[in-house]
């Protein structure tokens, strides 16, 4: 079944070409490298935020990917422009969940997918809770409204 997806929700956008190391013997994507693809454009949405993962690691924290659901609609194909959509759909004191949509060259969704992200503390096993000028960052890029918000204290997005 294929989930009922609102593009207007989608905050953030990049765009590029299927290369050939990507397609199988089809010229089709390989279901393997959608997984890159979420990861490229999740890496672009935090550019696009100012936020640098490396900042983060640097901080002493990291991100580990908890879940991955990915549908695929349509095939995606060699040479082909392709559009990625990215938004953060939950926020929790301790993880993330993004969306995302690959759009194909005739503006279809040929992917939909999501992805949990756990905050940890480097070396550590258990969660911990994400920095609260990070939350502020998404909060004031996103549409605040459509983030389902589970935080127990109350983040409020600076003006």
């Amino acid at each position: 079944m294929r989930p009922k997806i609102n593009r207007d929700l989608f905050t953030f956008k990049a765009e590029w070409r299927v290369r050939f190391c990507e397609v199988d013997l089809q010229g089709v994507v390989h279901h393997s490298e959608i997984i890159k693809y979420l990861e490229k454009g999740r890496v672009e949405y935090w550019r696009e935020l100012g936020i640098g993962y490396q900042d983060f690691l640097d901080s002493g924290l990291q991100y580990v990917v908890a879940k991955v659901e990915c549908n695929y609609i349509k095939p995606l194909l060699f040479d082909k422009m392709i559009s990625m959509m990215v938004r953060v759909a939950k926020l929790s004191r301790t993880s993330i969940t993004y969306e995302y949509l690959i759009i194909n060259d005739n503006d279809d969704c040929a992917v939909y997918a999501s992805t949990i992200l756990v905050c940890l503390r480097e070396g550590g096993d258990r969660p911990y809770p994400l920095p609260e000028d990070y939350l502020n960052q998404i909060l004031e890029f996103e549409a605040d409204e459509s983030i389902e918000q589970k935080i127990s204290r109350k983040v409020a997005a600076k003006s």
